[in-house]
């Protein structure tokens, strides 16, 4: 976070759009990989399955985005990773 206090327009932007794609990466892999298959109670498991889906739609909105800034098109929707 430091790093992106020192940075500003465009430079900002690309290093802001990168850190909250590869957060929402990590949150999503933590959701599949550890959190989901280790819940027990289901009512708790059924809320984390339908609030997953938002990581995933926030991850790729980071992405089109980072690609509108890059001069790429914005409707492809794979990782650029």
């Amino acid at each position: 976070m430091a790093r992106l206090r020192a940075l500003k327009g465009a430079e900002f932007d690309r290093a802001f759009l990168r850190h909250e794609i590869d957060f929402h990466q990590a949150v999503i892999d933590a959701i599949n990989g550890t959190l989901l298959p280790a819940i027990q109670n289901d009512e708790l498991k059924a809320l984390v399955e339908k609030i997953a889906p938002a990581f995933h739609a926030h991850m790729v909105m980071a992405q089109q985005m980072e690609k509108t800034l890059a001069g790429g098109t914005a409707g492809d929707q794979t990782s650029s990773r």
